[in-house]
């Protein structure tokens, strides 16, 4: 017997997948500017009207190939607050930067979202700024609420920035699992970069904190 007869509805849902593949990689690869409609559309296999009836625009595309990235990640780090929230009435800071750590470590590692991510954040402002705040405000809100309750002489202004290094500092971890060698130490590999980078993270969150 041959294959069952694709649906319309599964047929576009196909082209949707690969649309989004394709847009994840060569954006991956060449940024914003360096990726147009057609070179995405002959990535996937698809027109160019393929690719403009399912996202509209080049911008909306790079933001859903974002979205299908971080979507996940933003979700498992709700879920572990939540979770963190509901065992412990006063979580430690080291609980909460783990709970946002961990499930990017974990869940980014498989695809090729570090390389997007960095590429995001080193687009121009205009492009990436919205990107994000559409992208991560939900979360980072609810981060910041708890990290602030236990960072009560931490004031707003310089938690955000903390949060902001945090972000940084656990993109370079996911595209440089150990430190470049330029140091000229030379040494075996350490797979502590996790470990490190919570550490680093959580002083830095408590820096002038009364301990």
């Amino acid at each position: 017997m041959g294959e069952p007869a694709r649906t319309p509805r599964a047929d576009s849902a196909h082209t949707r997948q690969r649309i989004l593949d394709a847009s994840e990689k060569l954006f991956s690869e060449r940024g914003y500017s360096g990726t147009s409609l057609r070179a995405i559309a002959d990535e996937a296999g698809v027109n160019v009207a393929a690719a403009n009836y399912h996202f509209g625009s080049k911008a909306q595309l790079l933001e859903a190939s974002f979205q299908r990235c971080i979507a996940p990640i933003n979700a498992e780090r709700l879920r572990r607050l939540d979770e963190l929230q509901a065992r412990e009435d006063s979580p430690s800071v080291r609980s909460i930067v783990q709970a946002f750590v961990e499930p990017g470590l974990e869940m980014a590692r498989t695809a090729r979202f570090p390389r997007l991510a960095a590429r995001i954040f080193a687009e121009p402002k205009e492009l990436s700024l919205p990107l994000l705040k559409r992208t991560f405000s939900a979360m980072a809100q609810r981060y910041m609420a708890v990290l602030a309750q236990a960072l009560p002489s931490v004031d707003e202004a310089t938690l955000r920035w903390r949060f902001h290094f945090m972000v940084g500092c656990l993109i370079q971890l996911l595209n440089f699992e150990q430190p470049p060698d330029v140091f000229g130490a030379g040494g075996q590999p350490d797979p502590g970069g996790p470990e490190h980078l919570i550490d680093f993270i959580v002083a830095g969150m408590c820096q002038g904190v009364p301990s």
